[in-house]
Order: structure tokens, then C-alpha cells, then sequence
């Protein structure tokens, strides 16, 4: 487990506990599924944090996706703005179809993550995420918005 696999595993901390959980479910006879190490969210912290989940753009053309990108600054919402400090959202899917990765740059990042990871895991559509509140002012509204563009409902930006 952990930094004692070698990759697909990725040596990260919340990683290696998924891989116990595995392990000790296995021991234990509950049915369980493997590691996605897709789904699995990858942070830096720094300054901008970064994070992401699932496939970049790259990846997803090399796996033979024909993917569609939307990226947004953080600076088109409210929050954004109040922070000053500038950061993205980019969302990669496949041309009407799931949602294949999300990445984002900026302040609290490392925050915003999770919500990404199930849109991910749960292979949700632009459209799926798009019916979803996001709260005002909030970093997040950014990733709202990325979806909501994708699915033809943009408010701050058209694609």
C-alpha cells in the first residue's frame, strides 16, 4: 500500500488510505471495487494551489476521447474578484457525453475538489452538474459556471 506500490498507485496520503481500505475489505470478505486512481484527487499546495482529478486534456485525446474544454477564470465570479489573486477552472469532457476530468488553479483550491471528484467518479455530465446551486459569493461558482456553460446555460461566458 502507498509508497510501497508502484504506479498506477500514486503515493499520496488519502491514496494510501484508499489502498488499506482495500486491503483490510478484501481480509475481510466485503465486496469491494478497486482504486480508481483517475478519480483520486491530485493538490499541490502552493501559491495558487492547484488540483485536479481525473484526465487532463492530453490524456484524453490520447485515449481517444473527442473531448470538448471549457476553462474559466476564477475572476468571472464575485469571489474571484474579492480575492484579486487570479486561478482557473478547466473542465475537460467528451463531446456530449461525461465529464472526464476537472483541474483548477487558485486560492483554496484544495477546497474545491471534492465536488470535481464526484462529478468525476460518478461519470456526470456537464448537464447533470448544471442543475446544481452553487453558493453566492463562492470560489466554487466558478466551477458551477464551467458547467453550466458546457451544457449551453452559461451565465458569464458562452461556449
Amino acid at each position: 500500500m502507498g509508497d510501497l506500490l508502484p504506479p498506477p498507485s500514486l503515493g499520496l496520503a488519502h491514496a494510501s488510505f484508499a489502498e488499506g481500505l482495500l486491503v483490510a475489505e478484501t481480509l475481510a470478505g466485503v465486496r469491494t471495487a478497486p482504486v480508481d486512481y483517475a478519480a483520486v484527487p491530485r493538490v499541490t499546495y502552493s501559491s495558487p494551489q492547484t488540483a485536479a482529478v481525473g484526465l487532463t486534456e492530453a490524456q484524453a485525446r490520447d485515449a481517444g476521447h473527442d473531448v470538448v474544454v471549457n476553462t474559466l477564470p476564477l475572476t468571472a465570479v464575485a469571489k474571484g474578484m474579492v480575492h484579486g489573486r487570479g486561478g482557473l477552472v478547466k473542465v475537460v469532457a467528451e463531446q456530449a457525453g461525461r465529464v472526464l476530468g476537472v483541474h483548477l488553479v487558485g486560492p483554496h483550491v484544495s477546497e474545491m475538489i471534492a465536488e470535481s471528484q464526484l462529478v468525476v467518479g460518478w461519470d456526470a455530465e456537464p448537464a447533470d452538474v448544471a442543475h446544481h446551486i452553487h453558493a453566492h459569493p463562492t470560489l466554487s461558482e466558478a466551477v458551477g459556471e464551467a458547467f453550466l456553460t458546457l451544457a449551453g446555460r452559461g451565465l458569464h461566458q458562452q461556449h
